[in-house]
């Protein structure tokens, strides 16, 4: 089982490295990656993702602005290079924090911890 995944960066590296990530995860379908915060989120929805890689800090706005004034129906991971976020990412509907730099491997044992989560409760509910 593969979950659809949309990143939203507005740094090209970040957008870029975090997309090439995304790409070369066995449990990852890439679906899109975003500069604007806001056509990102649409596109969550219009497309349906299942997982959302947010930007903590962005020019436009933040993460946790984003995530206070909307809902998003997927599992929402920020990454940020500031790890005094992590104690309230729970408040805003942020299931978890990937610290910047992302490493592969702190990004797969992420990623791995929330898809089967995710698999789980596919199965539970009998999703399909």
């Amino acid at each position: 089982m593969t979950f659809k995944t949309i990143v939203i960066d507005d740094s090209s590296v970040q957008r870029m490295t975090t997309t090439f990530l995304v790409k070369n995860h066995p449990r990852l379908e890439f679906i899109g990656a975003y500069e604007d915060p806001f056509e990102g989120i649409r596109a969550v929805h219009e497309k349906n993702a299942d997982i959302l890689l947010l930007d903590a800090l962005m020019d436009t706005t933040n993460a946790f602005q984003l995530m206070h004034s909307i809902q998003i129906p997927s599992t929402v991971l920020i990454n940020s290079t500031l790890e005094k976020y992590a104690p309230i990412t729970g408040l805003y509907g942020i299931n978890d924090l990937l610290h910047k730099p992302i490493s592969k491997k702190a990004f797969d044992n992420k990623i791995n911890t929330i898809t089967n989560r995710l698999q789980k409760l596919v199965a539970y509910y009998e999703i399909p």
